[in-house]
């Protein structure tokens, strides 16, 4: 999932929650008729936002519905991807993932078949893989080239770390197995580690876990009742049911005298360790460096670690916590979401130990391109890693940064502030959609068009046209009587309204 869809899931799930504003399905065009402040806009001035640009494929397409089918189409209205399919959602940059009855394949934006529609779920493992499950929820693997790598027979496949996954087979026997397929050697075990740094811990017949390499050969003995992966060069090992820390020639280097079960791997020199009731961190000589007063912690990412405590539930304590979810729509394997318990309430502390954000305030966003949304006093902001205040909370909505500018709503107005926190474009608007390629759609009274970051109107619509999309690479989807085309940053129309349903490639809600 791409890193811009990932922040559109999260402002959905957030608007759905009432946490910010919910666009309409069918956002009315203006009339021939501009408002006072129409200017001409030349290319020059067309920005294009980070977010957008980043995500930038070499052959752009809208996905476009003919009658009950979906494909997709280039701006020179060709289909790219036939209208053949029930379904097609964003996959990645190149590609979409596509579903003809209840199963899914993934097609490349040439209308190349990488992965055939014949299965239950789809999930990307990495960059150049692709996990597959059928109906019998068995597992195999595809290469993004379209070889399968996997046969659709395992209970589990692993990430290929250090180009080596450790596979699950159907008799519950664990093996690894190298990018092509091949078996990195013929054993199996009953328990088995994913690679890392270049080391796997397996559980050998004697009972005890020791480490192979990317050979397949055991480099550390088989000494250890429990062991889980090595980060930072160190790797948490149980002996006599207590766990400790080896390096990577199997020196104990943090004695063993925690509990395993509540101790975690390292991330930035610190690792959770959990004594009594509340978290601690301790760094690479085991010796506790942050003692917190949480029950629930996360490690260490950036600089700061997330932090929850439990609240009563009250009208500020508990909805809006569940707000943020990372799914996307595309049926996966194991996506992770971000749901907080009702009672639940999110912060953050950096390495001194300092609640940087306060897990009293009313609610905190996860962190998405170095900012996190917060809700103080039923007021909506944005902090910085730091805890800084990018944008004062004193609004009654807000989104994410797109294209250096973040819509904000006081009153029932919405308007567009700058990376400064300051206003760029007043609050004038009953609603707005984000920045892409520079323009945002905006409704005003009845009437719906287009800005640019100035707060210019750039061009006029045609009067034929009754709704409006957003832009993305260079392209806006239309509405023109009862069908759907595509107009360019001139607003001229450049594919004819031929489409039933339309949405741009990168984006599973983008009509205003």
């Amino acid at each position: 999932m791409t890193k811009y869809r990932k922040l559109r899931g999260m402002i959905a799930a957030m608007t759905t929650m009432g946490v910010l504003c919910a666009m309409p399905a069918g956002f009315a065009a203006e009339e021939q008729a501009a408002p006072p402040a129409v200017q001409a806009m030349s290319a020059a001035q067309t920005q294009v936002g980070t977010a957008a640009s980043a995500l930038q494929s070499s052959k752009p397409i809208a996905i476009v519905r003919v009658g009950k089918k979906w494909g997709a189409v280039t701006p020179s209205g060709n289909l790219a991807i036939p209208a053949e399919y029930d379904e097609i959602s964003s996959y990645s940059a190149d590609a979409v993932a596509v579903r003809q009855g209840k199963t899914w394949g993934i097609v490349r934006l040439d209308g190349t078949v990488i992965v055939p529609a014949i299965y239950k779920t789809i999930q990307p493992l990495s960059a150049d893989v692709i996990i597959v499950s059928d109906a019998k929820d068995k597992v195999g693997a595809y290469n993004t080239a379209g070889r399968q790598i996997l046969p659709v027979e395992n209970l589990a496949v692993g990430p290929f770390n250090d180009g080596i996954s450790c596979v699950q087979r159907p008799d519950k026997k664990y093996v690894f197995c190298r990018r092509d397929g091949s078996l990195l050697t013929n054993d199996a075990y009953d328990v088995a580690q994913d690679f890392s740094e270049g080391l796997a811990a397996v559980k050998t017949p004697s009972g005890k876990y020791g480490f192979i390499d990317t050979t397949g050969t055991m480099v550390i003995p088989a000494a250890y009742d429990l062991a889980s992966v090595f980060k930072e060069g160190l790797c948490r090992v149980q002996i006599n049911k207590k766990a400790g820390f080896i390096d990577k020639s199997g020196t104990m280097v943090i004695p063993p005298q925690f509990r395993y079960e509540k101790t975690g791997s390292f991330f930035e020199g610190l690792a959770m360790m959990k004594e009594k009731k509340h978290w601690a961190f301790i760094d690479h000589t085991g010796k506790v460096v942050i003692q917190t007063r949480y029950e629930d912690v996360s490690p260490f990412e950036n600089g700061l670690a997330e932090v929850r405590r439990e609240v009563k539930v009250g009208l500020l304590g508990g909805f809006l916590t569940t707000a943020v979810s990372f799914a996307i729509n595309i049926p996966v394997i194991g996506m992770p979401n971000d749901y907080l318990g009702d009672k639940t309430k999110r912060g953050y502390i950096d390495k001194t130990g300092a609640e940087i954000i306060s897990t009293k305030n009313d609610y905190n966003s996860p962190f998405f391109d170095g900012m996190a949304l917060v809700r103080v006093k039923s007021k909506w902001g944005m902090v910085d890693r730091k805890g800084a205040y990018v944008v004062e909370p004193k609004y009654k909505g807000i989104h994410f940064f797109y294209d250096d500018l973040a819509a904000v709503q006081d009153g029932d107005k919405w308007g567009f502030v700058g990376r400064d926190g300051k206003i760029v474009i007043a609050p004038t608007y009953d609603e707005v959609h984000d920045f892409t390629d520079g323009i945002a759609a905006v409704r005003q009274g009845s009437k719906s068009f287009f800005i640019d970051k100035t707060g210019r109107v750039p061009f006029l619509l045609p009067s034929t046209v009754t709704e409006i999309g957003m832009f993305n690479e260079g392209f806006a989807p239309v509405k023109i009587g009862d069908k759907w085309g595509f107009i360019d940053h001139t607003g001229t129309v450049v594919i004819p309204p031929t489409y039933n349903e339309v949405r741009t490639h990168q984006y599973e809600t983008d009509r205003l």
